[in-house]
Order: structure tokens, then C-alpha cells, then sequence
């Protein structure tokens, strides 16, 4: 067994899973732990095998992400990529990760390879026959070019690619804080400092590539207390902008303290509804009906869900 222990902690996601569905919460920290190894219990290995599944749009995603992070680290070593380059790059990740997929690359190593539940599932938008599957695949490709076009045209955009690399302070990288005794996990898309006549200013950006949704602007609050405890900067400091990609539009957003310690309250209320139900999966196996699905099992949470096979949907 590896050195890994399991504990509880707390992020934005993972708060949004319990809230969506107990059950597949559970079955994104408890019953999939373990599941790598090859001595653990057959049904642990399978869930950890749908927990690392993605899908189309996910994977999509990730791979803009992938590209635009590459094209930020390509600026700090001198080297600055065009946007052709950067949607080519991206759209060949894409590729590569549906090869892997639909020739089952992920049986051998699940974490390595990419596993579509399009694929898993066989579900007939991704069907070879009659040119669905490439249909499908064509617009997650024009998802790509819009994304990475907007990336570059954007005049909101402008000083986070032309700001002195030597100024960033985050890239695509987990960081965490602690809160009420646990670990809060933070992944901010890209943020960079920058002076001011009076001091610095903070700026966040989370790059979207989906639709805007409700919880957006919490997480982007959750991103101002996370740079008050890493970086030490007061809320005033901290300006924050969710960048929806595909339809190019840019929201920017600023938190008073006020609101950020409403925030904390918030997150400390959630890591208690959540360590309520918290089990060391270590030391046992816990009781999978304590979570509870969503009632209604033709949900688009049940229709796109990892774990439909477990739950009988």
C-alpha cells in the first residue's frame, strides 16, 4: 500500500458534489479509495476505475486549459506561441485522449490513459457508424478554436498576456490553505500580481469553457480567501474574472472582507454538513446507503454520471 492516508478536506468541487448527489460523493472519496491498487477489493478497483473516467466536454476543457498553461510557461522561458500553434496543440490532446479511449489504452493504467463515458457506456453520440462520432468530435474542436481565439483576442485579456511572467503567482497548480482544522484545496486557472501607485493589485482569471453557472462568482470568492491566506492580500487588493471562452464574454468581480469572512462562515458550515458523514476509508468500508442518490433517476446528473452501473441507471 502507498503512504497515502485518507483524510477529509474541503474545495468548491467537492462541496458541489455532495450538494448534486451524496451518493456519487461517496463514490468519488470514500469507495474509490484504494482502488489503484491491485490488492484492493474488486469493486473499490472498478469504482476508481468510473471515478477517473471524463467526458467529451470535460476533456475538452482540460485540454484549453492544458494549451493555455503551456503557452503561459512558454512566455516566462522566452518563447511566445502563436494562436495556431496553441489550438493545434490543444485539439491534439483532444485526439490523442478519444484514440486512447476507443481503443481502451485506460485498461492498463486508468490514470494515465483517457477514459470517455461516452465510450464506457456506449452511448450513440459516439457511435462510429454514420459519421456521429465525428460530428461529435468536430464540435469539441470548434469548442477548441473559439476558446483559444477568444483567449487571444479579448481586450480584457490584454494585461494577463503581455504581464511580466516574472510577476505570476499561480499557474494550473493545487494549492492549499487550512480552515477549521482541515485542508481547503484551491487550483486558480492563472493569477499575477501587479503594481499600483499605492501598493500591488491581485488578479485572478478562471478560464471557462462552458456556460456560466450560479456558483461561479462563490468560487471566485473562495479564490479571494485563498489569496488572503497565501499571499497575504487584503480583499481590496484582489480583482477576479471568470472568462467564459467560447462566447468570449468576461465577467470581473471584487469581494469586500465582509463578504470573504461570509464566505469562510459558508465553508465552514459545509465541511460540517460533510463531516458528518465523513468516514476514515482506511479503516473500513462505510455504508454506501448513509449517501443517498437523487430521486429522480432520469436527471441529467444520473444521465451523465460516472457511476450509472453501480446505481442501476
Amino acid at each position: 500500500m502507498s503512504g497515502l492516508v485518507h483524510e477529509f478536506s474541503w474545495s468548491a468541487s467537492r462541496a458541489a458534489n455532495f450538494a448534486s448527489c451524496r451518493r456519487r460523493y461517496f463514490h468519488d472519496y470514500y469507495g474509490s479509495w484504494r482502488g489503484w491498487d491491485s490488492r484492493a477489493p474488486q469493486w473499490r478497483r472498478t469504482t476508481y476505475l468510473l471515478k477517473k473516467m471524463t467526458r467529451m466536454p470535460m476533456l475538452a476543457g482540460d485540454c484549453v486549459h492544458r494549451a493555455l498553461a503551456e503557452w503561459m510557461e512558454g512566455r516566462a522561458r522566452g518563447r511566445t506561441a502563436s494562436e495556431e500553434e496553441v489550438t493545434e496543440r490543444a485539439i491534439g490532446w483532444l485526439r490523442t485522449g478519444y484514440r486512447e479511449s476507443r481503443d481502451g489504452a485506460w485498461r492498463a493504467r486508468p490514470a494515465k490513459f483517457t477514459h470517455l463515458a461516452e465510450h464506457h457506456y456506449g452511448e450513440a453520440v459516439i457511435a462510429e457508424e454514420g459519421g456521429r462520432a465525428a460530428e461529435y468530435g468536430g464540435r469539441y474542436r470548434d469548442r477548441i478554436r473559439r476558446c483559444v481565439n477568444q483567449f487571444f483576442a479579448l481586450d480584457g485579456l490584454e494585461e494577463a498576456r503581455t504581464v511580466d511572467p516574472a510577476a505570476f503567482l499561480a499557474l494550473e497548480e493545487m494549492g492549499t490553505i487550512e480552515l477549521s482544522g482541515s485542508k481547503v484545496y484551491c487550483i486558480p486557472d492563472f493569477a499575477t500580481q501587479v503594481p499600483t501607485s499605492d501598493g500591488r493589485a491581485i488578479r485572478i482569471y478562471d478560464w471557462k469553457t462552458g456556460r456560466p453557472r450560479k456558483a461561479d462568482r462563490f468560487q471566485l470568492a473562495v479564490y479571494v480567501l485563498y489569496a488572503r491566506e497565501k499571499w497575504d492580500a487584503r480583499p481590496e487588493e484582489v480583482t477576479c474574472s471568470d472568462v467564459y471562452l467560447e462566447d468570449g464574454e468576461l465577467t470581473v468581480e471584487r469581494f469586500d472582507a465582509e463578504e470573504v469572512e461570509r464566505v469562510e462562515e459558508r465553508i465552514a458550515e459545509s465541511m460540517e454538513e460533510m463531516r458528518a458523514l465523513h468516514f476514515d476509508a482506511d479503516s473500513g468500508d462505510g455504508d454506501s446507503e448513509t449517501f443517498p442518490m437523487i430521486c429522480d433517476p432520469k436527471s441529467r446528473e444520473c444521465a451523465t454520471c460516472n457511476y450509472r452501473e453501480l446505481c442501476g441507471r
